[in-house]
């Protein structure tokens, strides 16, 4: 028997999101992403709409033209929560691929 790979992508979401939090707190990754990075990363209208359904939340520091900014360890957590609901939407009727042997295993 394999790993189901939701499992897998998982413990992946769980490892980064620890990863990024030490990188944040010894301050070798900044703590928020501009709004561009943000789309470039995950996609404008995912951004826009995890925004509008308050997941996220938009930070503009100033008035008027001033730039956007996204709290990174937020938007990573409704990234992974969204993926795995995703992936269950469209792979529930999928096997399981073993990870050892590349083999299909029924559920």
């Amino acid at each position: 028997t394999g790993i189901d790979p939701l499992i897998v992508k998982q413990i992946q979401a769980a490892y980064e999101a620890g990863f990024n939090r030490c990188m944040s707190v010894y301050g070798k990754l900044r703590p928020y992403m501009s709004l561009k990075e943000a789309y470039d990363t995950y996609g404008r209208s995912t951004v826009t709409r995890w925004i509008d359904e308050g997941l996220v939340n938009r930070i503009k520091d100033g008035t008027g033209t001033s730039r956007c900014r996204i709290n990174r360890e937020q938007i990573a957590a409704v990234a992974a929560a969204s993926n795995r609901e995703s992936w269950f939407e469209h792979h529930e009727n999928d096997p399981v691929v073993s990870v050892s042997s590349g083999s299909e295993v029924n559920k």
